[in-house]
């Protein structure tokens, strides 16, 4: 299997293809079946029951009486109402939860797996109480001319991290774009996200309102949806929703985009630009920002939201100053529906988020399309009682919301280094030369069903036959040739998978796609051209959003030829940038240990095993960096304590059930990914053996030995 990879995968459709690598025999059986193209969302949180009762008038007084004009009895919880949203746009789900052995938990799981098409195989049953709310609904003819929404829940029982299972197996199991958290359970959320993250799944974590553990679970988050009332919740020595919502950006890094809901107004979005931070005084204020746009769009048409407005790249600051990022501002109007056409706006925010998640499953997630289309999705299902009666599906929605969609498959830099082979669909952009001059339609459908094709040979037939009709030079003919080389990649047809990749980037002629030159790097490592290999790497570096994913690949080249020291330096430049980088950290204990530098091998182990969540303690002790180097090194001192107990009390899976080093307790979890050499080190590492072993390219396992 090729050393490491990603795809260029750019969809007409909303849609994605992955493969198992013919490598995963030693791992959980994975229940996605490799022809389903669709998107992939697994769902963690809440799911229940909804008894909604619509009231003749007023929410009543204490001690008063009033009666109810329709009651349903419907499936709610955020989390299960998003994954129906999506599900009936096309989308793949499966949802984490758990229920009791009650007949309200039979009846969740029916309407969700029967009805809904939504996987439920992972739902926990135990206990015999399961979620339910009693939601009490007035329309605008209630005097105040506003329709109203009063919930009460009674939750289940909790969700207990060791009823996870194997968290890693779950993943392989379901194999989703993206892992959607609605902010419950969180300790839970927390071990499960974590996991994703590494596995370079991309992480989408509501944040309706404040509760415990949130903040640690968002920290993961690379996408978060608030309500409008979370960031002045949060951040209360805030004034306005702008500077709350700057401050709370300003507070998650490594959060690509934050959008937050406005009620009857729209949604505002944040995307963030690069990660420098921006020089003292320089900035606008997010409030006049969000004006400015409001004020530009707009509302539509009776069927459609306006178009999402959205600004260049600009620096945004808090009031204070101190606050400052680079970020473009979206804003999208909501669509414009009249009272009699709100029946109930019970899950108008799930169906939104469901919505994002779909869209955010794509390499390329475009924030003001999904941002409109979530709006259409979630005022079409006000027009209904409970959260999920209206909710459209992808047949009813006008085309033109679809347009625009420019998707992608998901290559984040750690997507391409935990993933297996991943193979795609491109898009045919829109013609911008004379050799552009294609007939997009067909080829279009040509893409379809290559990436729909369920054998090696169909597919490839099918690429063939999207070459032959691509004009020569064109960019339809670049992306054919560059999925036929992806394909043939993933099956091990190495000399017609450098050929067609080779062919790809030239097309592109100075400017070739950076994904592009890392997948030829992978087929020529594979067969055995590592000096060019390397060149690839280097090349596709120079571009910020493949720069670590390329050198990624280029330290473990350099390692699998025995330019050990390069490997090293690498990989060490790569973690001053990225201490988190889990996969470096764990390639660079290998490297350390096929050196003899064994006390330094140890040493970037233990880093591992202390990132973040260290000694499977609840919090991070990175929390208490900023109170001073006492503090953190008590706390470090403390959650170890601990674990030594645990371990006398023989504990210790449960005490350090989610430190990140046991991700890496055997060569599994890279054994698809890294060159044979380095696979073979980390053997030699966790054996404390000098020699190692290792599946090569040609199928045989081998010893390497690093005896000094």
């Amino acid at each position: 299997t090729p050393l490491m990879r990603t795809v260029d995968a750019k969809p007409a459709v909303l849609a994605r293809w992955r493969r198992p690598s013919p490598r995963t025999s030693s791992r959980a059986a994975s229940s996605r079946d490799p022809s389903d193209a669709r998107p992939a969302i697994l769902g963690f949180g809440s799911a229940g029951i909804d008894y909604i009762a619509k009231l003749d008038g007023a929410f009543p007084t204490p001690d008063a009486k009033t009666r109810a004009s329709e009651l349903e009895i419907v499936g709610g919880g955020n989390c299960a109402n998003a994954l129906v949203a999506a599900s009936r746009l096309g989308a793949r789900t499966a949802l984490v939860s758990k229920v009791g052995t009650d007949g309200v938990g039979t009846q969740i799981l029916t309407e969700l797996g029967e009805r809904e098409g939504v996987d439920v195989s992972h739902v926990v049953r135990r206990g015999n109480r399961s979620p339910f709310t009693y939601i009490m609904v007035t329309s605008s003819s209630n005097g105040d001319g506003e329709s109203t929404r009063t919930c009460v829940h009674t939750p289940g029982e909790t969700l207990e991290v060791e009823e996870l299972g194997d968290v890693a197996a779950l993943l392989e199991a379901c194999r989703p774009d993206v892992v959607f958290f609605d902010g419950r359970l969180t300790e839970s959320a927390i071990a499960l996200a974590r996991v994703a993250k590494t596995r370079g799944i991309r992480v989408l974590v509501e944040c309706e309102r404040l509760r415990d553990g949130l903040d640690e679970l968002v920290r993961l988050a690379d996408v978060v949806v608030t309500s409008k009332n979370y960031p002045l919740d949060r951040f209360t020595e805030t004034k306005t929703l702008g500077d709350a919502m700057t401050e709370m950006f300003a507070c998650l890094p490594k959060a690509k985009v934050m959008v937050t809901t406005l009620g009857a107004r729209g949604a505002v979005a944040l995307v963030r630009d690069g990660v420098e931070t921006p020089e003292v005084g320089e900035g606008t204020a997010l409030d006049d920002v969000v004006s400015r746009l409001e004020n530009a769009a707009l509302r539509g048409d009776d069927e459609t939201p306006g178009p999402s407005v959205e600004t260049e790249s600009l620096v945004i600051r808090d009031a204070s100053g101190e606050r400052r990022f680079k970020a473009k501002v979206v804003f999208t109007p909501a669509k414009r529906l009249t009272d009699n056409q709100v029946v109930d706006t019970t899950g108008a925010g799930d169906a939104f988020i469901g919505t994002l998640a779909m869209s955010a499953c794509s390499e390329d997630f475009n924030v003001a399309s999904a941002m409109r289309l979530g709006a259409y999705v979630a005022a079409t299902k006000c027009g209904g009682i409970g959260a999920r009666s209206a909710l459209p599906h992808r047949k009813d929605i006008p085309e033109s919301l679809f347009e625009e969609y420019p998707l992608k498959s998901v290559s984040s830099r750690r997507a391409a280094i935990f993933s297996l082979v991943l193979a795609g669909l491109s898009l045919l952009a829109e013609p911008a030369t004379a050799a552009d001059e294609v007939d997009t339609k067909k080829l279009t459908e040509l893409f379809n069903r290559a990436m729909q094709a369920t054998t090696y040979e169909e597919s490839e037939a099918i690429w063939t036959k999207a070459i032959e009709l691509s004009p020569e030079g064109s960019r339809a003919r670049s992306a054919a040739f560059s999925n036929r080389g992806t394909l043939r990649l993933q099956y091990q047809e190495w000399q017609g998978a450098v050929d067609d990749l080779q062919a790809s980037v030239d097309l592109d002629g100075n400017n070739p796609d950076p994904l592009s030159l890392n997948n030829l790097g992978n087929a020529k490592g594979a067969l055995n051209q590592w000096d060019s290999a390397m060149a690839d790497f280097l090349e596709a570096s120079r571009t910020e959003d493949m720069r670590a994913i390329a050198l990624a690949n280029y330290a473990l080249a350099a390692f699998q030829t025995e330019r050990d020291d390069l490997a090293i330096t690498t990989a060490r430049k790569l973690l001053r940038r990225d201490p988190e980088f889990l996969d470096m950290r764990a390639a660079l204990s290998a490297f350390l240990w096929s050196e003899g530098r064994f006390d330094d091998a140890e040493a970037e182990w233990t880093f591992l095993c202390k990132s973040g969540r260290g000694f499977g303690a609840k919090r991070s002790a990175e929390e208490k960096r900023d109170a001073g180097a006492i503090a953190y090194g008590f706390e470090l001192f403390t959650q170890s304590a601990n674990q030594i107990v645990a371990e006398l009390d023989g504990g210790v899976k449960d005490a350090g059930l989610d430190t990140p080093c046991r991700l890496y307790k055997t060569t599994d979890t890279v054994a698809n990914r890294w060159p044979p050499r380095a696979t073979a080190a980390l053997d030699a590492f966790l054996r404390v053996r000098g020699d190692g072993q290792a599946l090569d390219y040609d199928g045989r396992v081998k010893t390497f030995n690093f005896r000094h």
